[in-house]
């Protein structure tokens, strides 16, 4: 258990130095407890994913700058127990999602918190985010949100000294420790990047013999650019990335193809559009600050990474839907994707050309490297002792 500084040793502090050098003992204290929880989280957990029904917030790499218990504060000046634990994603501010199914019961400014969403997960547990840059449209309160959802992106507004999500776990409406929690839940916060959730789904389901699929609907009319452009053949290098992101969405990867045929050949043709879309599946740049997901786990999304655009379009489908709903529900998320009706047949064309629904690619397919977690920094490896970002 964590104790307050006696008082006694806090006006001994202030003699020495003032708050300058109080604060600087307090960043001091704080690094090795950090460490100390991230070194058991990760020999606990030997940074496996999520495996419940929990996940960590973010889907990209990050690191933990500050846990749970009583701490200096960086702006009020003053020794107050810290709620939540600050986690702060690599490269740069990422993406929020939710951390498990639940509803909204709050979106929006909420003090010190900044720009805030609370998730009811029921059985008295709340989860907070705060400090966000922007809340993702449609997260309102009694809103319904499933695991790895996203609700936000990392900022600093609020009580904040720079980019990092406030992360804070509620049991009964009392503030508990994430860190032993989330490891409880089958989540543990290793710093370690996570694989986007599908809905419907535990994170951590495996996905069949190379992927999901269901039945996808036929083209119909109008079409359009199928009309006089054949499919073309799918370079090898193109179509691992297709079978890889299908593997991860549990989808049709002929679906993707359709997509990667019609926007751009498979990247033959990837010179920004006149609509000003980027990179293999044609993104515009709005559109992926929202739903880019780091494909290849270098630890950056890129518009114009070929792994990054395919495995966002992936993500970009499921968030559209692409799993409910049969097949209007599949005819929508196309939609959603392109808005126009010629553009929906063209992609379901070229998709049935190359195999149509309930594919299962081969995950032979994917070639050597496959295997993300090779790539995976260690935990040790983690800049624990980065300047901190609080709030």
């Amino acid at each position: 258990m964590k104790k307050t500084a006696p008082a006694a040793l806090s006006v001994l502090l202030l003699l020495l130095g003032g708050p300058m050098f109080l604060a600087a003992f307090a960043a001091a204290a704080q690094t090795p407890a950090i460490a100390e929880q991230l070194r058991v989280t990760a020999c606990g957990a030997s940074g496996d994913p999520a495996t419940g029904q929990w996940r960590p917030p973010f889907q990209q790499a990050y690191i933990v700058t500050s846990g749970f218990g009583m701490r200096y504060h960086p702006i009020y000046h003053q020794w107050r127990l810290h709620t939540g634990t600050d986690l702060v994603s690599q490269p740069g501010p990422g993406p929020v999602v939710a951390a498990a199914a639940g509803r909204v019961t709050s979106a929006g400014w909420q003090g010190a918190y900044g720009a805030a969403v609370v998730l009811d997960h029921g059985t008295g547990v709340s989860t907070l985010y705060g400090h966000l840059a922007s809340i993702t449209t449609g997260i309102t309160a009694g809103a319904v949100v499933s695991t790895g959802q996203q609700i936000g992106v990392e900022g600093s507004t609020g009580a904040s000294t720079g980019n990092h999500l406030h992360f804070e776990v509620r049991v009964d409406g009392v503030p508990v420790n994430a860190i032993p929690f989330m490891l409880d839940q089958g989540a543990p916060l290793t710093g370690e990047p996570v694989a986007p959730t599908i809905p419907g789904t535990p994170p951590g389901t495996p996905g069949g013999e190379g992927g999901g699929g269901f039945p996808l609907p036929p083209a119909g009319i109008p079409r359009l650019a199928s009309l006089t452009n054949p499919a073309l053949p799918i370079p090898d290098r193109v179509k691992r990335l297709y079978l890889a992101a299908a593997d991860t969405y549990r989808l049709p990867w002929t679906l993707l193809a359709g997509i990667g045929m019609e926007e751009t050949g498979h990247g033959r043709t990837t010179a920004t559009s006149t609509a000003g879309a980027q990179g293999l599946m044609q993104f515009l740049p709005a559109t992926f600050a929202s739903y880019g997901v780091d494909g290849d786990l270098d630890g950056h999304a890129d518009i114009r990474n070929d792994a990054d655009s395919v495995t966002s379009a992936a993500n970009y489908l499921t968030a559209l839907g692409v799993h409910t709903g049969g097949a209007d529900g599949v005819r929508r998320a196309i939609f959603g994707y392109n808005h126009a009706t010629w553009y929906v047949n063209d992609v379901l064309h070229y998709a049935h050309v190359y195999g149509g629904g309930t594919v299962l690619g081969d995950p032979a397919d994917c070639g050597p490297g496959d295997d993300r977690s090779a790539d995976r920094r260690p935990i040790s490896d983690l800049p624990v002792t980065a300047p901190l970002a609080s709030g």
